[in-house]
């Protein structure tokens, strides 16, 4: 053992042990020896508890501040912003077909990965116009510290490294969080929640068809929320999916988002999170052959999932896309995302010979007119200051026992025997 490796090496062995036990239960699950739903309630009950939701939903608020107009590709572009919790306001891009003015139109709900420009980069743009010219409207949503929702625009200069790098204002916030019992992932995940709350809300959308998709990040939470939200009818987590024991052994580094508290503690694998609520309904996982999301993780997700859709005899419905580029949602995935969406919404196949508009300038697809929902959306009522207590002699374990349902991040490595 080299000593410099050996916390990441007893860790390693924690994970490949747990990963021995779960072949196990996959195994006593293709021959008949195990039940399924179980099996499934479990990593729903591990889900539920990863992720501590408000119990009520404010409402939504929702303002369209301006409309694009088309530009040749069927579609308009509603620049909107909504509440997820109180004060808590949301920037979006509607990229709505002009089908939906005469009948419903099926939606997808596209989460965005790590872009500063959050809605605005260009293959999002890209991506969205894609899937509204195949006749989807589709709801894209700024992440927090993202595109027109910086937390530190207004406390720090621009050149600061949190408002420089999405990245590190996201575990700076995740870390904040855990002092707290809160997992930032979860706060992420309301604010997809919420965004599907504002989509389904629009007259225009078949709620019976309803997808989702992300790269990166957005895969992400695309995952997450493919785990946790039964509204979703399909899904295609991009450059994201592989396994938590090949990105531990590749000693990858990884948002606070990215590892829900205690679903390793529960025995369980990113894959065994697609199954929680929407299995078996259509799934495609996607990948890049030279991203740095192991494509050998990606693989082992397909093949254990594609066993256990077949046993509902729907493997067919879980596919595999694996490109020829590094990371990200490049044309290829797009397109792969595009027809399989079309295929399970009863759309026809997209025209790949179509000409599609440009992607616009980031500043193009602003909600707010000074770039930022700070100071552009009104803040309720500040809260009352907190009163200074002494913390207790003992303040981790009193957090630990209040949270207990959420856990702490650092419960991933509760890794038991389960």
């Amino acid at each position: 053992m080299v000593h410099s490796h050996a916390l990441h090496t007893y860790y390693l062995e924690q994970l490949q042990g747990l990963a021995e036990r779960r072949a196990t239960k996959l195994a006593a699950l293709s021959s008949g020896g195990a039940d399924l739903d179980s099996y499934i309630a479990h990593a729903r009950a591990a889900v539920v508890a990863a992720f501590p939701l408000p119990a009520d939903r404010c409402p939504l608020n929702a303002v369209v501040t301006r409309t694009l107009p088309d530009r040749g590709g069927g579609y308009t572009i509603e620049c909107v912003h909504f509440d997820s919790r109180p004060g808590v306001p949301v920037t979006a891009n509607l990229y709505l077909p002009l089908a939906a003015a005469t009948q419903k139109v099926p939606a997808v709900l596209f989460s965005c990965g790590h872009s500063a420009s959050g809605k605005g980069e260009d293959k999002y743009q890209q991506a969205c116009g894609r899937l509204a010219a195949a006749g989807f409207a589709v709801l894209i949503y700024d992440p927090i510290c993202q595109g027109e929702r910086d937390q530190y625009a207004d406390t720090l200069p621009p050149g600061h490294g949190l408002r420089g790098s999405c990245v590190q204002a996201h575990n700076m916030l995740g870390k904040q969080m855990e002092l707290l019992g809160d997992f930032f992932g979860a706060w992420r995940l309301y604010d997809g929640i919420r965004a599907l709350d504002y989509l389904l809300s629009r007259p225009e959308i078949d709620d019976t068809r309803v997808g989702m998709t992300g790269n990166s990040g957005g895969g992400t939470m695309t995952s997450w929320l493919w785990a946790i939200e039964p509204r979703f009818t399909m899904a295609a987590p991009s450059c994201f999916i592989t396994t938590f024991e090949r990105n531990f052994e590749n000693e990858l580094p990884a948002d606070s988002e990215q590892y829900p508290p205690g679903v390793l503690g529960a025995g369980l694998e990113m894959a065994d999170l697609l199954l929680a609520t929407n299995f078996p309904k259509p799934l495609l996982l996607c990948g890049q052959r030279y991203c740095f999301f192991d494509r050998r993780g990606l693989a082992e997700a397909h093949a254990e999932l594609e066993a256990v859709y077949a046993l509902r005899g729907a493997a067919q419905d879980v596919g595999l896309f694996v490109g020829e580029n590094n990371h990200g949602f490049h044309e290829d995935a797009q397109t792969a995302v595009a027809a399989f969406f079309c295929q399970h919404a009863g759309l026809p196949a997209p025209d790949a010979a179509r000409a599609l508009p440009k992607a616009l300038p980031a500043e193009a697809m602003l909600v707010c007119a000074g770039g930022q929902v700070l100071g552009a959306v009104p803040a309720p009522a500040p809260r009352p200051a907190l009163s200074p207590h002494p913390p207790p002699q003992n303040a981790i374990g009193s957090i630990r026992k209040e949270y207990s349902l959420c856990q702490i991040p650092t419960e991933i490595f509760r890794l038991g025997s389960r």
